[in-house]
């Protein structure tokens, strides 16, 4: 059957379709940490992606999808991260760091090189706390003038969501990576003078958290110019929800419904449903702030890709949630739609749509799995959201 890639262009996602190309195209889909190359220490890099840029070329695909890059700590979920907007420092090349003297170092990295060889099966994810302790000891070695300018720069430009993340970081670490839901009260709740106090004396490290997502923006960002110049886009796996214990979630506790739980009905594959952990959103909440939660989410993402996959996109529409004390071993059997009324479902994603293609150029796909709802498979023929699949739902 022959498409016609014409009504591409007349449809919502015109503009975003424009920008890609309405034709047919081919590419791979990978996560980042199995890429890895002679240069890497212990995982895949960033810079690692020009390698596949340079294959995909040879090979005539121009897409790469890569699966979620955000900080997952130590837990390694990738689609229950820590935060939406961070992404994960353990992606980091030592080699690539901006104003840093890296001959210093030069014996740390053949160090970390031989207890993290690139040639095992599987990623030893203790490089990513070797690597921290690393850069932390790099981080203290000042940087010229010109690069701290750029750096301020970036704090500035991204202040509505970088302090949180870091104060976010360093907190978790200092109460011994327990959950915001268990820290002392008065940072459970964000009390304003105890947050003063603990930014104070703890800011060596909250700034170490920002510039580790600085030189991670430098990095992705060259590598996306790398792509563009020969003719291949990168495509970002953006999770639909994000972890209970996340920067995220502390910052802005209003906008999540706290006491539920987010997870799918009951279907052939799971008899009893599933019960994902993460917090549904309070989108009333949300959109009394005009979306500014999900434009930021998206306009960072821009930076890094030029198309994104919509992570359980029958979500936007609505979402099935179970309360917190409903007993573990009912999983997701008792639980209801949010929102609860059938009739509003479409209304609902179309005007989460229209805020998402309103405010990035990035061309949406969609993971549309699941128990899928009318109004879904609608939207994707009217807005013509091609699918995305993903490879990857447990521990990395």
């Amino acid at each position: 059957m022959k498409t016609d890639y014409n009504s591409f262009l007349a449809s919502p996602t015109a503009k975003q379709w424009k920008k890609i190309g309405a034709r047919r195209r081919a590419g791979v889909a990978t996560p980042l940490f199995s890429i890895y190359s002679e240069k890497s220490i212990g995982i895949g890099e960033i810079p690692d992606l020009k390698l596949l840029v340079d294959w995909c070329r040879q090979a005539g695909l121009s897409i790469i999808q890569l699966l979620p890059l955000n900080d997952v700590g130590f837990e390694f979920r990738p689609y229950d991260a820590q935060s939406s907007m961070a992404l994960d420092p353990m992606y980091l090349s030592l080699e690539r760091l901006t104003g840093c003297d890296l001959k210093v170092f030069h014996d740390d990295m053949i160090f970390l090189r031989r207890q993290f060889p690139i040639d095992k099966k599987h990623v030893d994810y203790g490089i990513k706390k070797a690597k921290l302790e690393l850069l932390w000891k790099v981080f203290q070695h000042k940087t010229t003038e010109k690069e701290a300018h750029a750096f301020t720069a970036f704090l500035k430009k991204n202040k509505g969501w970088i302090q949180d993340y870091a104060l976010y970081k360093v907190m978790k670490e200092v109460h011994n990576y327990k959950g915001w839901m268990d820290w002392p009260l008065v940072y459970k709740v964000r009390e304003k003078e105890a947050l003063k106090k603990f930014l104070k004396s703890h800011k060596e490290q909250i700034l170490f958290q920002q510039w580790l997502q600085w030189q991670l923006f430098l990095q992705m960002t060259d590598a996306k110019k790398y792509a563009a110049k020969a003719g291949v886009f990168l495509m970002g796996d953006i999770p639909f929800l994000v972890s209970r214990d996340s920067a995220d979630v502390w910052a802005h506790q209003e906008y999540f419904k706290l006491d539920l739980s987010s997870g799918a009905p009951p279907d052939l594959y799971f008899s009893k449903g599933q019960r994902w952990g993460m917090p549904p959103y309070h989108w009333e909440n949300i959109a009394s702030d005009d979306y500014e939660y999900l434009i930021q989410k998206l306009q960072y993402a821009e930076c890094f890709f030029d198309l994104y996959r919509i992570d359980h996109f029958v979500g936007m529409f609505r979402l099935w949630t179970i309360r917190l004390d409903e007993p573990s071993e009912n999983a997701g059997m008792n639980g209801s739609f949010d929102p609860r009324d059938e009739k509003l479902w479409k209304e609902h994603g179309e005007k989460l749509l229209a805020v998402m293609l309103a405010n990035t150029d990035m061309l949406p796909c969609a993971e549309d799995l699941g128990v899928v709802p009318k109004c879904s498979y609608e939207i994707l023929a009217d807005y013509k959201i091609q699918i995305g699949r993903a490879s990857c739902r447990e521990r990395v």
